[in-house]
């Protein structure tokens, strides 16, 4: 196995365990209108951090496929 192979596999576990253990609902909870206010509110510094990074590795992800593709 090449290591444009290894590193597609690495990059497909990473977001599926990014996708898997990631809960993207905020973990404050309150009562009344906060809880209906909650899912519009904007995401912390962390859940950003996590947003962009899965987005890194679906563009890395694409790339690997397409360039492995492409010696097929």
């Amino acid at each position: 196995m090449s290591l444009l192979e290894s590193s597609w596999f690495l990059v497909a576990f990473l977001i599926i365990a990014i996708v898997l253990l990631i809960d993207p609902k905020n973990s404050t909870s309150g009562s009344g209108a906060n809880q209906i206010l909650s899912g519009i509110t904007t995401p912390s510094s962390e859940q950003k951090f996590i947003y962009r990074f899965s987005a890194g590795l679906i563009a890395v992800f694409f790339i690997l496929t397409t360039v492995l593709n492409s010696y097929n």
